[in-house]
C-alpha cells in the first residue's frame, strides 16, 4: 500500500512539472535550452518509519549540476534503532552510501520541483551486549524521492521530500529481512554551493 501511494505521488509530481514546462514556452530538451552548471555539498537528514518507530539518519552528499540534473554521491548513517527489533538486541546501527542522481526544475523559481534517486551499498551491525557488533550483514538500498525545493539564497537551497526505501541482500537469519527495512522516508536536504545561471537559447 505504501509503495502504491508513493508511486502515485511521484507520477503526479512529474506530470505537474512537465505541464508547467510546456506552459512556460515549449518543451525543454536535455541539450538545447539550459546550460546551467555548478557544484554543491549537502547535509541530509532522513526520517523513516520502522515498526511504528520514527528513526533518524544523518549524512550528506556532493553533486555536479548539469542543466536541470545533478549527479554525485551520498552517505547516510542510522544509530538509533535501540531495542525496536527484538528486546534482546541492545543496539542496531545501519549505514549506506553510493550514487545520487537528481532532477530539479524550474530552478529559477523560488519554489520548484525536486526529485532524486539514491542507490548505494551499506552494512547492518547488531549489538547484543554493548561490546563489539555480534552480527554484521551487507545490503543494497534504493531510495527514490520527490518533493519541493526553496531557493533561500543564490548559494543555499532547502528541499523537503517524501520517498520510499527499497532494501535487498539481508540475510533473514536474525528474525528480520529486507521487507522490515522497506519503508517510507521523509528527508530534508540543505544544498550549499554554486548552482550556475539559466541561459535559454533565445536569451543569447
Amino acid at each position: 500500500m505504501k509503495k502504491t501511494i508513493f508511486i502515485t505521488l511521484f507520477a503526479c509530481f512529474a506530470l505537474q512539472i512537465f505541464a508547467q514546462q510546456r506552459y512556460n514556452g515549449g518543451d525543454q530538451t536535455l541539450f538545447s535550452r539550459s546550460h546551467r552548471a555548478g557544484f554543491f555539498v549537502a547535509p541530509i537528514v532522513e526520517y523513516s518509519d520502522f515498526k511504528n518507530d520514527i528513526t533518524t539518519a544523518t549524512g550528506g552528499g556532493i553533486g555536479l549540476v548539469a542543466g536541470d540534473f545533478f549527479i554525485g554521491g551520498y552517505g547516510l548513517g542510522v544509530a538509533d534503532y535501540n531495542r525496536i527489533i527484538n528486546e534482546n538486541f541492545d543496539r542496531l546501527e545501519m549505514g549506506h552510501g553510493g550514487f545520487w542522481l537528481g532532477y530539479v526544475a524550474p530552478q529559477h523559481e523560488v519554489i520548484h520541483f525536486f526529485s532524486s534517486v539514491k542507490a548505494g551499498w551499506g552494512a547492518l551491525d547488531i549489538n547484543f551486549n554493548g561490546g563489539e557488533p555480534d552480527y554484521r550483514d551487507a545490503f543494497f538500498a534504493f531510495t527514490p524521492e520527490a518533493g519541493i525545493e526553496v531557493n533561500v539564497f543564490r548559494w543555499f537551497r532547502i528541499s523537503a521530500t517524501a520517498g520510499y526505501r527499497f532494501m535487498s541482500g539481508l540475510d533473514p537469519a536474525t528474525n528480520f529481512d529486507n521487507k522490515d527495512f522497506d519503508t517510507m522516508t521523509a528527508s530534508l536536504t540543505f544544498r550549499i554551493g554554486g548552482f550556475g545561471r539559466r541561459h535559454d537559447r533565445w536569451d543569447d
